[in-house]
């Protein structure tokens, strides 16, 4: 298949862009031109087509669909700039819905698109509601479309092990409401291997796969043997969230603050599923993450 991948500069899309050409595909990547250089090696060496303009512009979501197979889309945001125009309801549901639109009318019959788990009409988080407006988009067009909800889609380097080893280096480490919500962290080659699998099967088409990995974790777990693999000190403090709420409000709005209201309140919450479904579909063993903790963190 000719498959366009939006997002396919970023975390995930860089290591599914190479997952989608080792099944087989052509990989046409829909890239802003300011990320221009990201990719012009893969341009220079022809091992990628790529399709230049914004996912917000009509005629170039239509050429950049023109041809193509299949969409999978992974355009998304977990933290919003809105002095720079950067809200999920943008990047998540306007987005989405350019990009459909464009794949429904130049014939493009499949779709595959990234969603989150916990992604919901009555979520306490703007995040997840507007993850779920996309889906929706997804959902009720004529689309051959599957729609995967991946937790934290952990590998050696990513951002939230980045932030959780600079957080256990500091003298105390805050945990909101005590650590105690889990977590069940996917291997993001695990994420990348179900999103290209599920190009050439066909019985994913109308579904919706949550996507976690086999250990179920609290944050306070993650930090513990976080802490034990760096070989420190670890005293924690338990922080009730509406104790804290006031600072993030007025704090949030500056970049270099490492939390937002939205990020507090899913901070609080569970973020777990029944793995069962996507591993007998997709046929793999998904990679536990307790196992990772050292090469994540040492």
């Amino acid at each position: 298949m000719r498959v366009l991948l939006t997002g396919g500069t970023g975390y995930v899309g860089s290591r599914l862009r190479e997952v989608l050409r080792s099944e087989g595909h052509q990989v046409r990547l829909l890239v802003r031109k300011e990320s221009a250089k990201k990719v012009r090696a893969l341009e220079s060496a022809g091992s990628h087509e790529i399709a230049y303009g914004s996912i917000f512009e009509t005629n170039t979501c239509l050429h950049a669909c023109d041809g193509c197979d299949a969409v999978v889309h992974l355009v998304g945001i977990i933290r919003e700039v809105p002095s720079k125009g950067i809200t999920f309801e943008e990047l998540h549901r306007v987005a989405t819905s350019n990009i459909v639109d464009a794949a429904r009318r130049m014939g493009v019959e499949r779709f595959v698109h990234m969603s989150a788990l916990g992604a919901s009409d009555d979520a306490s988080s703007r995040y997840h509601r507007t993850k779920r407006a996309a889906e929706k988009i997804v959902e009720e067009s004529a689309l051959r479309w599957t729609i995967f909800r991946p937790s934290w889609v952990f590998s050696p380097g990513d951002e939230l092990s980045r932030t959780i080893a600079d957080l256990i280096r500091k003298p105390v480490v805050p945990l909101v409401s005590g650590g105690q919500s889990r977590l069940q962290p996917v291997a993001l080659d695990d994420v990348c291997t179900c999103m290209a699998r599920s190009l050439g099967l066909p019985e994913t088409q109308g579904r919706i796969y949550e996507l976690g990995g086999p250990d179920r974790v609290t944050f306070k777990d993650i930090v513990e043997q976080a802490a034990s693999t760096l070989g420190g000190k670890l005293k924690t403090m338990t922080v009730p969230a509406w104790s804290v709420r006031p600072f993030v409000w007025v704090l949030q709005r500056f970049e270099s603050f490492p939390l937002t209201l939205d990020q507090l309140q899913m901070l609080s919450e569970d973020n777990v599923c029944e793995i069962d479904p996507y591993v007998k579909t997709f046929q793999i063993e998904p990679k536990s993450f307790c196992s990772s903790i050292p090469a994540l963190f040492g």
